[in-house]
């Protein structure tokens, strides 16, 4: 994988969710739309517990 296709942005939907994206999979990443949106990963989706 070449630089750009590992760079990572922070994007949130209409609803406030946030999600973690690729550069490369965004149309518009001022205007994300649910087809970017799934390429991307939800942070909520893939939290882990990590003990206490």
């Amino acid at each position: 994988m070449d630089e750009h296709e590992q760079r990572l942005v922070w994007v949130k939907d209409k609803a406030g969710n946030e999600y973690v994206c690729r550069v490369m999979d965004l149309k518009d990443p001022s205007r994300v739309s649910d087809d970017d949106l799934r390429n991307c990963v939800d942070d909520a989706s893939r939290a882990i517990n990590v003990g206490d």
